[in-house]
């Protein structure tokens, strides 16, 4: 058989839709930047979308439940070549919402079980690979938490760990959207598309090459185009680069991203589980651990060689699980139909042996 679609090292990969992620603070016109995208449809899982106004461009669909979207067809969205979440953490809580009501999907507290958040965090990424497929963008909306780390205030996607997580890796792009001083002293808004170590962000697309990945927001009124050009900009970008390029680029956001995950560690149980990450044959690794040891030192964490983790020489000792206990866990695991791995990220550890010995039973209900 003979091979299609190759693209060599030389060539560059033609990408034909684009996914854009922005998070913000309130009151700032979250709604009104997406339908500035060229045939917007917005998904309006927050019940907002009447107070956008004039600035409401496009089509609207206030959803009750999840199957107002998971049904979606290509027919659906022809007329349409945007399709806008807002916001996506209630979109994520809107499919969870959806396999709770379906029997034998929670446990005794009404949480699902671990195969249940399986089945929706497929079924989310389903819908969203679904509809790329039909050649439409897609715009992530979302709201924007702070965390305090020492002096430092970082603004950052307000969801899981493990949902901010998957939209990281999924976007394209990605901008913190807020208001800041210009230097005329005017109060602007601002798409920060650059990471620091104040905000999470991702720049595939190069936006704001000139002005440190910063894009300062028009008057939308006479801008009626305005997020539809930025995406055009990064699909156009894109377009340009190399599959070598691309592998360069992705190794560049990884280590930024990595950097901004471990500045804001405060437990050593995200100091273990962050490590985790770590590859050995990542072009950064060298920066990344020296990173993570600068981050585990100034903490005051030590390495135990022992255990192969860290510890916190200021943490009261807990009896953990014994490796017979583990064994009988991992059989117990099997029979209902998980992984050790899922498992393990649940319940943000490492090891099964991490578990507490007085909580093995109630771990045991959790996994049933």
């Amino acid at each position: 058989m003979a091979l299609a679609n190759i693209v060599h090292a030389n060539e560059p990969i033609h990408v034909e839709t684009i996914v854009a992620y922005y998070y913000a603070d309130p009151d700032i016109g979250k709604s009104s930047l997406a339908f500035t995208a060229k045939d917007t449809i917005l998904f309006d899982f927050d019940k907002g979308v009447h107070r956008v106004g004039a600035l409401r461009r496009g089509t609207a669909v206030q959803v009750q439940k999840w199957t107002d979207v998971s049904n979606v067809t290509e027919e659906d969205l022809k007329p349409y070549k945007t399709v806008a979440f807002d916001t996506v953490g209630t979109m994520l809580d809107c499919v969870k919402i959806y396999y709770q009501g379906i029997q034998g999907n929670t446990q005794r507290d009404g949480n699902l079980t671990l195969k249940a958040q399986g089945y929706a965090g497929n079924d989310f990424i389903g819908l969203i690979n679904r509809i790329r497929s039909y050649g439409k963008h897609i715009i992530f909306i979302g709201h924007a938490e702070e965390q305090r780390n020492d002096d430092l205030l970082i603004h950052r996607p307000s969801m899981s760990g493990k949902n901010r997580d998957v939209l990281y890796r999924i976007s394209d792009i990605m901008a913190y959207l807020t208001y800041e001083k210009a230097t005329d002293g005017q109060i602007v808004r601002v798409l920060k598309f650059k990471a620091s170590n104040s905000h999470h962000a991702k720049n595939s697309g190069n936006l704001g090459a000139e002005t440190g990945g910063n894009i300062v927001l028009p008057d939308l009124y006479h801008a009626p185009t305005f997020f539809g050009d930025l995406i055009e900009q990064a699909k156009s970008h894109l377009n340009t680069m190399t599959p070598a390029q691309l592998q360069t680029m992705k190794a560049i956001e990884e280590r930024d991203q990595f950097f901004s995950e471990c500045d804001q560690i405060n437990y050593v149980s995200e100091l273990n589980t962050l490590i985790e990450q770590l590859d050995k044959n990542h072009p950064h690794y060298k920066e990344m651990r020296k990173h993570f040891i600068n981050k585990a030192k100034s903490l005051g964490f030590v390495f135990d060689s022992e255990k192969n983790k860290y510890m916190d020489p200021n943490s009261i000792p807990v009896d953990l699980i014994t490796e017979a206990d583990r064994d009988q866990l991992q059989v117990f695991i099997d029979t209902c139909g998980l992984d050790v791995k899922s498992v393990c990220e649940h319940f943000g550890i490492d090891a099964l042996t991490q578990i507490e010995a007085a909580k093995l039973e109630k771990v045991k209900q959790e996994i049933e």
